[in-house]
């Protein structure tokens, strides 16, 4: 280590339980030996989780001694990634993108509704400790704008009616889960009967047992039901895509059979003009070859006469 006001009392172990230093090591076990970096961020991230939602200075320098890292690496991974909350949040933190496609679908109005709902703004907690509202970049779900992830689900094509339903199931859920605690509190609180047999107080506490765990039984089967929104831009299932495809090639072969039948009229003139123009051709060739047959013989007389000409022109010469 290198690092400067390095606090060596600092250790992970101490501070988180074994079931999570179990699950640090799974995934230190995934990269090789003397690659020490790669299994900060899955640290930081069960570390955050144990916390309640956000890491302290103290945490952040005991993952880099556990993980024999310097300080400033941990550091900057928490402070660069918007899922790292370096101030204490609550218990569901909606974070809301806000980058270009959002903000050109109207992100602006997804975060005024939930100040108004929540009545508190960006970067602060409702004084139930429940919800917290933070701004973040580009979440690769630009398909889907405007967007917000909340307990690691993705609630793309958002409404002011939609957000009303996300906070609603998330708010039930958390009054249910607090009503489950409740029997704890008043059983001790149960008045004593006088007279009141062992087996009878067994039987009271049996049935009391039962009730609680059918509780928790129904409110585990509510909680499976709460499922995320679905993402609207994709395509259904049973979706009519091939028969409209079909639909289409069949008006595109009636198209071209239309254009093929009022281009029939100006194909048959443009063939009647160009065999008229064939003809003509042949005509005018034909005509010039008759010439030249003509102009041939003529050529010959002359030809001749002019050899008996230079003979006669050769016998005076010599006297005969």
């Amino acid at each position: 280590m290198t690092d400067f006001n390095y606090d060596k009392s600092l250790h992970l172990k101490d501070l988180i339980p074994d079931s999570e230093i179990k699950d640090i090591e799974i995934w230190i076990k995934k990269y090789p030996g003397n690659r020490k970096r790669p299994p900060i961020m899955p640290t930081l991230k069960i570390v955050q989780e144990y916390n309640g939602n956000y890491l302290t200075t103290d945490m952040m320098q005991a993952v880099a001694e556990y993980l024999d890292v310097p300080h400033v690496a941990v550091y900057e991974v928490a402070t660069f990634y918007s899922m790292f909350n370096l101030n204490k949040m609550g218990k569901h933190v909606l974070s809301v993108c806000t980058n270009i496609s959002c903000s050109l679908r109207g992100s602006e109005k997804i975060v005024k509704h939930l100040e108004d709902r929540l009545n508190i703004k960006l970067g602060e907690t409702t004084e139930d400790g429940l919800f917290s509202i933070k701004e973040v970049e580009c979440m690769a779900a630009c398909g889907g704008a405007p967007m917000l992830e909340v307990d690691k689900i993705y609630h793309e094509n958002l409404t002011p009616e939609k957000i009303d339903k996300i906070l609603s199931g998330i708010a039930s859920t958390n009054l249910a889960s607090t009503n489950l605690s409740e029997p704890k509190t008043t059983k001790n609180a149960e008045p004593q009967v006088a007279g009141e047999s062992s087996k009878e107080k067994e039987d009271i506490g049996n049935k009391n047992e039962s009730k609680t765990k059918a509780k928790k039984k129904t409110q585990r089967k509510k909680k499976k039901e709460i499922k995320p929104e679905p993402i609207l831009h994709l395509t259904p299932a049973n979706s009519p895509v091939k028969k409209t495809e079909v639909n289409i090639e069949e008006e595109l072969e009636s198209i071209e059979k239309e254009i093929e039948k009022e281009m029939q009229p100006s194909l048959k003139k443009a063939r009647v003009n160009k065999n008229a123009e064939k003809k003509k051709n042949q005509k005018e060739k034909k005509d010039n070859h008759v010439e030249k047959q003509v102009d041939k013989p003529a050529e010959k007389d002359e030809n001749k006469m002019s050899s008996l000409e230079r003979a006669m022109l050769r016998s005076s010469d010599n006297g005969e």
